[in-house]
């Protein structure tokens, strides 16, 4: 019993030091980069009153919960980069314990399993990235594991306080973030696969109320957006149809977030070897308890909350509306983390030192994810659809170049408002090109601003000189370059809808005497004389 209790001692020290970690490499970096497009949509939102978040709100993507609690929180600690991005991170260091709890739970004869996901966790550039992003992923992963913490104390003892904490956790996950949606319907569907028991034991009907409670509860608080605005919101998806490629992207995305573009083959197929190591192993496992009444629960749980929640997101996006993305899949991380420490510390594994078979390529991998955090930090690398710039630095080389009257307009959204929200009201005025397809919620965010968007045909009107800033896929290697000459045209590699941006540079080529272009960051700002 001694020797128990020290292990016990051991295995909590241990998480708690991974916490720590986890909370340093999260606390690294909040302020060395700028807010990106995303990210700044929530920061205007948190600055208005409630009625006019809900306002804007109700042609968003997301449900305003999180809007509204970061308006609380930088009512009380201020509006900076840095304060901004703290509010991402306690959610994020709070899911590194929920973690290990639920690792306790899922394999208690093997607690190094949930040391392993607990690690994974706090360290996983992927985790920390989105642990720092003002935006409500950190938020989403926190209510879904402390939903399943909650699930899986009632399914065992069955106490209305663990069905309680379920609904509640459920629907502040919902007001939050819809995608919580997917991880509550992998809860309720679970219980199906054993019919019988859960009815006979009462777990069923528990779970029938708690779920139809927590829908009407997040539903009726959310009626006015679900209702009145739902074509509105599929109006702004852009995501494209997901594939098996996807699919497969997302398990090196749970564990690299983003790395430089040299490495990415090399990561790819790191991280590919390891989740072949895994469905192979876990195969064999749930194959080998198949025969075994309840033999191996917790990893049957386990590879549920990782596949069931994924899969429904992606036959969603295949028959309904593309909705698959590897960050709204965050919650769905920790327990591949769980499988890859299973994998390690398989207990039912008849010889020693088969930890090395995925181990190994594990250790390495984090390693190599390791070693591109600084520029994941800085903003060098992003993760996958994350369309980042530097506004500061891009307003101060136009504060310099630009003349009296000259305007700057942007050839899509994401190229104007950063660059409004770090320099508002400040020469050379900054406008949104009218003709570009913009999602529904621009009109109202330009209203809110003070600001107007400009036509093509009404720029000649307005100066004799204008920029137009074009986003563009650029090198790493040259991001930090001084700004430069680019000769943009048919062969650029546009960041954002190619054809319109195309477009956009032959119409103004066509009318206008380019005087310059000039590279700078992920920009290409092209100077025009009448």
């Amino acid at each position: 019993m001694i020797k128990a209790k020290w292990g016990e001692q051991n295995e909590r020290l241990i998480a708690v030091g991974l916490a720590v970690i986890g909370s340093g490499l999260r606390l690294i970096g909040l302020g060395a980069r700028p807010l990106w497009f995303d990210e700044v949509i929530s920061a205007v939102y948190a600055r208005q009153d409630v009625a006019t978040v809900l306002r804007l709100n109700a042609g968003d993507n997301h449900p305003p919960g999180y809007y509204l609690a970061l308006k609380g929180w930088i009512s009380l600690f201020g509006t900076e980069d840095a304060i901004l991005r703290l509010f991402s991170v306690l959610p994020g260091v709070a899911s590194i314990g929920l973690v290990w709890l639920i690792g306790k739970r899922l394999f208690p004869e093997a607690p190094r399993i949930g040391l392993v996901a607990t690690g994974l966790m706090a360290l996983s550039p992927f985790q920390i990235y989105f642990s720092q992003e003002v935006r409500n992923y950190s938020t989403l992963e926190f209510f879904a594991l402390l939903a399943a913490f909650f699930w899986l104390r009632a399914l065992e003892g069955n106490q209305w306080r663990d069905w309680l904490g379920l609904g509640v956790a459920g629907t502040l996950g919902l007001l939050c973030n819809f995608t919580t949606a997917f991880y509550l319907a992998a809860l309720g569907l679970y219980p199906l696969f054993r019919l019988g028991y859960y009815w006979r034991n009462r777990v069923l009907w528990w779970l029938v109320g708690t779920m139809a409670l927590t829908g009407l509860t997040s539903g009726l608080l959310l009626l006015p957006k679900l209702t009145s605005r739902l074509e509105t919101i599929k109006g702004n998806f852009w995501i494209p149809t997901p594939d098996l490629l996807i699919v497969l992207r997302s398990f090196y995305t749970f564990l690299f977030g983003a790395i430089e573009s040299e490495r990415f083959l090399a990561a790819f197929g790191l991280a590919f070897l390891i989740l072949v190591i895994v469905l192979v192993q876990l195969l064999s496992g749930l194959l080998k308890s198949a025969a075994v009444t309840g033999g191996n629960e917790g990893l049957r749980r386990t590879a549920w909350l990782l596949f069931a929640p994924l899969g429904l997101v992606f036959g969603v996006s295949l028959v309904f509306q593309p909705l698959y993305l590897d960050k709204a899949l965050i919650a769905c991380a920790p327990y591949y983390y769980l499988l890859i420490g299973w994998v390690i510390f398989r207990p039912d594994r008849p010889r020693p030192g088969g930890w090395i078979l995925v181990g190994g390529p594990t250790a390495l991998a984090i390693i190599l994810a390791l070693a591109a955090l600084p520029d994941l930090y800085s903003g060098t690398i992003n993760p996958l659809y994350i369309a980042r710039y530097d506004a500061a630095r891009v307003n101060q080389y136009l504060n310099e170049q630009a003349k009296p009257g000259d305007i700057v307009l942007s050839a899509t959204d994401i190229s104007w408002l950063p660059l409004v929200y770090y320099q508002p009201g400040l020469p050379p005025a900054k406008f949104p090109l009218k003709e570009y397809p913009y999602p529904n919620i621009f009109p109202d965010l330009i209203k809110v601003l003070g600001l107007e968007w400009l036509p093509q045909t009404e720029v000649a009107n307005r100066t004799s000189r204008v920029w137009v800033v074009f986003e563009v896929n650029a090198p790493e290697a040259t991001l930090r370059d001084p700004p430069h000459p680019a000769n943009p045209g048919p062969d650029t590699n546009w960041l954002h809808s190619p054809d319109w941006q195309r477009d956009t540079l032959n119409w103004f080529d066509s009318r206008y005497r380019r005087v310059s272009a000039t590279a700078l960051d992920r920009l290409i700002l092209v100077l025009y004389e009448k």
